[in-house]
């Protein structure tokens, strides 16, 4: 990981390179309590996870949470966290379960969680990146999602009498993005498929602060144009974080951490159905608190020996 301050380059343009000590202060820089939050990835793939350990970090709170319309575990650890007031999000699971954290929290009425769908979200992505106050959204007619979905409205259409929808511009304060690669200046490129919204969320948040697994010089961007995934003009700083999506997966370097996943369900629902966070606050401190940076997390994970194999089966996927 390189520490180094954003600095003008021989060629005019800034570098948008961060280090690991400046993400906190760039987090808070553009965040502030109850502004809103867009997590990119899609449920256990490329998930900016180590951008939201330093969310927690910063201590903001009262979030406001959108996310592409899979969403996991970063999410649960940030509601276990106590950072989050409102969720507007489409799916949150872990696939296989229930997310422990944000289910006690909606039982207990400690988050608002909105019913909205996947049109939703993308609507409001699409508005937004388009400088428009609104998407139409011509699906919903006929259905019940309006009647739950509190940012559905209808609208008269200025072309015909069929029933339509719209629903407002989604601006985010702060959208957090993982890629494969990318660099100084903010060029990211997703080696994966499994990106959904992340190219619209940079377009359409108020700033984007980007991890990527490896820095790549800017002669390897300009050889291949076409592999930029989102251009630097959207994102405002970029930090390289070796398994930066952990525990999702980034392919092609690195699969899911399923057992890292499935021990802090364990322990979250096991608080849940006990009515006690001691297990989640010792799990937060041990892996989102305690750990200076990356490297003291890996540590606190058992060291590269223990993400090796994710290495491997990466390859073989």
């Amino acid at each position: 990981m390189i520490d180094q301050p954003m600095t003008p380059s021989a060629g005019g343009r800034h570098s948008k390179l961060i280090g690991a000590a400046e993400i906190g202060p760039t987090l808070l820089r553009f965040g502030r309590d109850g502004c809103s939050v867009c997590l990119g990835g899609l449920f256990k793939q490329g998930r900016p996870v180590a951008l939201v350990r330093e969310l927690i970090r910063t201590g903001l709170s009262d979030l406001r949470l959108f996310s592409s319309p899979g969403s996991g575990y970063d999410v649960d650890l940030l509601i276990a966290a106590g950072r989050v007031a409102e969720t507007f999000l489409p799916a949150v699971t872990l696939e296989n379960r229930f997310c422990p954290s944000f289910r006690g929290a909606v039982e207990r009425g400690e988050i608002t969680a909105h019913a909205i769908d996947a049109l939703t979200v993308v609507g409001g992505l699409m508005a937004a990146a388009h400088g428009v106050p609104f998407q139409p959204v011509a699906a919903w007619a006929g259905s019940d999602v309006t009647s739950l979905n509190p940012l559905a409205r209808p609208i008269a259409s200025p072309f015909g009498d069929e029933p339509l929808y719209a629903v407002p511009a989604i601006r985010p304060d702060l959208v957090l993005l993982h890629a494969q690669e990318g660099d100084e200046y903010g060029n990211l490129r997703n080696l994966s498929t499994m990106t959904y919204a992340d190219a619209l969320m940079a377009r359409a948040g108020q700033h984007v602060v980007a991890s990527v697994d490896k820095l790549v010089p800017n002669e390897a961007i300009l050889r291949d144009p076409r592999g930029t995934t989102v251009a630097g003009i959207y994102v405002d700083a970029v930090v390289e974080i070796p398994f930066g999506a952990h525990p999702t997966a980034s392919f092609p370097h690195y699969s899911m951490d399923e057992s890292f996943i499935e021990r802090f369900a364990d322990l979250a629902e096991a608080g849940r159905r006990a009515g006690s966070t001691a297990e989640v606050t010792a799990y937060l401190e041990r892996f989102v608190l305690g750990p200076a940076d990356i490297f003291d997390y890996l540590e606190a994970l058992g060291g590269y020996r223990a993400l090796a194999p994710l290495e491997r089966e990466a390859r073989f996927l």
